[in-house]
């Protein structure tokens, strides 16, 4: 067909970016599912790593933002995770905002780095 030009490098880049939101998982379009772990770790880079246990121990939750410089809010009742985690790895740059609500409203606790134990009824995280 004339005019019809395919990029070839545009194609493969767009497939590479479409890959990496599979692989992750976004938070605006569905975090990840929990996951049963002992490793204690969050291998993600600018993700969030929910533990069900202290320690880093139990059910993992694992959860980033589609656009990083929006952020998003997750319900963490709505994925089964409302009042669930007690420890907490934050491997992104930028503080992820955990919620007694599950709407990402009211006076939020600062998730930076990480804590082996905390309490804290979190109901909704906003993160980037």
């Amino acid at each position: 067909m004339p005019g019809l030009r395919i990029d070839i490098r545009r194609i493969s880049r767009v497939l590479v970016s479409l890959t990496a939101v599979a692989v992750l998982g976004a938070a605006y379009a569905g975090p990840a599912a929990a996951a049963p772990t002992t490793t204690g770790t969050c291998e993600f880079s600018r993700a969030l790593c929910l533990f069900e246990g202290t320690s880093y121990t139990g059910a993992r939750f694992t959860v980033s933002a589609l656009d990083p410089v929006v952020g998003a809010c997750v319900d963490l009742v709505e994925h089964g995770w409302g009042e669930r985690a007690h420890s907490w790895i934050n491997t992104n740059s930028r503080a992820a905002l955990l919620y007694v609500n599950d709407d990402c409203t009211g006076r939020p606790m600062l998730l930076s780095g990480s804590n082996p134990a905390f309490t804290f009824p979190s109901r909704s995280v906003f993160v980037y």
